[in-house]
C-alpha cells in the first residue's frame, strides 16, 4: 500500500517542481530585460487531468492560476494589459479543459467497471471457483476456509417496513452450484416477504432446481397469498414436478426432490409477523434490548415427503427487532438431515445494532464446522407505523359513508401535505367504498398507508367475495368502477384473510423527495 502511494503522489510531485521551476525562469528572464507572455505552466493542469484524480487536478489547476497572476499581474513590470489578460485567460482554459478532461475520464472508468460487473455466459464454473480460490489464498495465505461476501444494500430492496442487509459465503475449494436461496419481496400494503427454500434430492443437494422453485415462490407471492397457502401451492409444484416423469427445463429428474422452506410476512403497520415452514427449524429473533429468542414454528416435515398440512403462526415484533433467516447447501448427501436448514446458533451473534455484522457472525457460526460448501443469512430489522404513515376509519354500510369516506381522506391527506393527490385519491375510495358497500358485507372499514413515495388506499369489508374488472357496455349503469380505479391507481388488486378480503390500490407520489422504490416485483436473493 505505501508503495502505491507513492506511486499516485510522484506525478503530483514532479508537476509542482515543473510549475516552480517555470515560474523561476521567467522571473529570472524578466529580471535580465526579456519579458515572455506565453505561460508554460498552463500545461500542468492538462497534464494532471491526464495522471491525477480530480481533486488533485483541480489544487494544480487552482496553483497554476495563482502563480500566473501572480508572476505577471505583480512580480514581472512592464507586461502590457493585453499581453496579462492573454496569459491568464491561457491559464483559466487550461483549468476549465482539465476539470472536463478529467470528468471524462472518470466516465469513462465507470463504463468500463460496468461491463465488468455484468454477469458472464459461457464461462468454465469450475475455472471461475478455481480463480476465485486461487485469488482467496493469494490473499490469506492459504489458511482461508471460506470466502465471505457481504451483500450491498442497493442490491436488496429498501422498503419503509424494515432494514435489510445480507451475507453469504462459499468454502474453499467449492465448485458445486447453490442448493438454497433467501429472498425479500416486497408486497402491498408495505408489507415485505422473507423467504429461504432449501432443495435436495435423495439427501443430495439440488442446486438445477432451486432458480425454478425459487422462481414458483415469487410467482406466488405475487398472488398474495396467506403463507400457509403459499407453501400449499407450492407443494403442489413440487408434485407436478415429481410425477411428470420427465425431467425439468434445467436437465434433473425431480422424483426425489423435497424442498425446505420458511415464508414470512411482516405488516409495519400492526407489527406482526405471519409465517409458515416446512421442514424449517425456529427462526432466530433480536429483541431491540439484544435479548435472542426463537419463532417456534409448527412441526411439519418439508415439502415433498408425506403430505402434511402446513399451520402459520403469528408473532409480533416490538420495533426494531431483527427477524434472521438462513440457508444453505452441504458438502455431502445427509439423509437424515433432510432439506431443511439447521438451527443457527444464538450464541456468538452480536449487538443488533449492525446488520452487516450480525449477519457476519450467524455467519461464520453456519460455517464453524465447515459443513456447508454454501451459506447466508438475511437479517431483517422491522419498523413499525405509527399516526404519520398510518390513518384507519370504520364506515358505516349505507351509501352515505362514501362522502364522509371522502371527507376523511382530503383531511389526511392535507395534514400530510398531499393536497395534490387528494383529489385522486378521493375518486378511487369514493368507487372502492361503494363496491364495498353494494357487493360486501359489514364491517366496512377504510386504511391509508403513506411509505415513501407511494400512497396505498386499501378498503375492507366482510365477504370473501373477489371483485373482477369488466368493461361496461355504453349504456350500463354500473360496472365501471374497479375500471376508473385501474386507471388511476399505479397498480390493485385482492387479497383475503380470515374476516374476509381487502382490496388495494396504490399511487405513485411525485414529491420532491423521492423514497426508496417498494416496488411489488422487486425482489433480491442470495444464493
Amino acid at each position: 500500500m505505501t508503495t502505491v502511494r507513492r506511486l499516485s503522489w510522484r506525478p503530483c510531485s514532479l508537476l509542482v517542481a515543473y510549475l516552480g521551476a517555470t515560474s523561476a525562469v521567467q522571473l529570472a528572464a524578466s529580471a535580465g530585460g526579456l519579458v515572455r507572455w506565453s505561460d508554460y505552466s498552463a500545461l500542468a493542469p492538462v497534464v494532471a487531468a491526464g495522471l491525477l484524480p480530480l481533486r488533485r487536478t483541480l489544487a494544480i489547476g487552482v496553483v497554476t492560476l495563482v502563480a500566473s497572476v501572480t508572476v505577471y499581474g505583480f512580480a514581472i513590470r512592464g507586461v502590457s494589459e493585453g499581453g496579462r489578460a492573454v496569459v491568464i485567460g491561457a491559464a483559466t482554459l487550461s483549468l476549465a479543459l482539465s476539470l472536463v478532461m478529467c470528468r471524462t475520464r472518470l466516465r469513462l472508468q465507470h463504463r468500463a467497471g460496468t461491463a465488468a460487473e455484468r454477469p458472464m455466459r459461457g464461462v468454465d464454473s469450475t475455472r471461475i471457483s478455481s480463480d476465485v480460490k486461487q485469488a482467496v489464498d493469494d490473499v490469506s495465505g492459504g489458511t482461508s476456509a471460506s470466502s465471505m461476501t457481504s451483500v450491498h444494500s442497493g442490491l436488496l430492496p429498501q422498503p419503509a417496513a424494515v432494514e435489510l442487509a445480507g451475507c453469504c459465503a462459499v468454502a474453499d475449494g467449492t465448485v458445486q452450484a447453490e442448493a438454497h436461496w433467501l429472498d425479500a419481496i416486497p408486497l402491498p400494503g408495505a408489507r415485505i416477504a422473507l423467504v429461504a427454500g432449501t432443495v435436495a434430492e435423495d439427501g443430495s443437494p439440488a442446486p438445477a432446481l432451486a432458480p425454478e422453485l425459487r422462481a414458483a415462490v415469487r410467482t406466488l407471492a405475487d398472488m398474495d397469498l396467506q403463507p400457509e397457502e403459499l407453501l400449499a401451492h407450492l407443494a403442489h409444484v413440487l408434485t407436478r414436478l415429481r410425477h411428470d416423469g420427465e425431467p425439468s427445463r434445467h436437465g434433473e429428474d425431480a422424483s426425489g426432490v423435497t424442498v425446505g422452506c420458511v415464508y414470512a410476512v411482516y405488516d409495519p403497520v400492526s407489527a406482526r409477523c405471519t409465517l409458515a415452514g416446512a421442514g424449517y427449524p425456529a427462526l432466530t429473533v433480536l429483541q431491540p434490548d439484544g435479548v435472542v429468542t426463537t419463532v417456534d414454528l409448527p412441526a411439519s416435515p418439508p415439502l415433498g415427503q408425506a403430505p402434511s398440512p402446513v399451520e402459520a403462526t403469528e408473532v409480533d415484533l416490538p420495533d426494531r427487532s431483527v427477524l434472521l433467516l438462513h440457508a444453505h447447501t452441504p458438502w455431502t448427501p445427509d439423509p437424515a438431515a433432510g432439506a431443511g436448514p439447521a438451527v443457527l446458533p444464538k450464541a456468538g451473534l452480536g449487538s443488533p445494532s449492525r446488520l452487516t455484522a450480525l449477519c457476519q457472525s450467524a455467519l461464520n457460526a453456519l460455517q464453524s464446522d465447515r459443513r456447508y460448501a454454501h451459506a447466508g443469512v438475511l437479517a431483517a430489522r422491522t419498523r413499525m407505523f405509527d399516526s404519520n404513515n398510518v390513518a384507519f376509519w370504520e364506515l358505516s354500510d349505507d351509501l352515505a359513508a362514501v362522502s364522509q369516506a371522502r371527507k376523511y381522506v382530503w383531511g389526511k391527506l392535507t395534514a400530510w401535505g398531499l393536497e395534490d393527490t387528494a383529489p385522486t385519491t378521493e375518486l378511487i375510495v369514493s368507487e372502492l367504498v361503494t363496491n364495498a358497500i353494494r357487493h360486501g358485507r359489514p364491517p366496512v372499514r377504510l386504511r391509508l398507508i403513506l411509505q415513501g413515495a407511494g400512497l396505498t388506499c386499501e378498503v375492507s369489508d366482510g365477504s370473501s367475495t373477489s371483485p373482477y374488472l369488466r368493461r361496461a357496455n355504453t349504456f350500463d349503469e354500473s360496472g365501471r368502477g374497479l375500471f376508473i380505479v385501474s386507471q388511476l391507481a399505479q397498480r390493485w388488486g385482492t387479497r383475503h384473510d380470515s374476516r374476509g378480503k381487502t382490496i388495494w390500490a396504490e399511487e405513485r407520489l411525485h414529491t420532491s423527495e423521492e423514497a426508496p422504490t417498494d416496488g411489488h416485483h422487486t425482489s433480491a436473493t442470495l444464493a
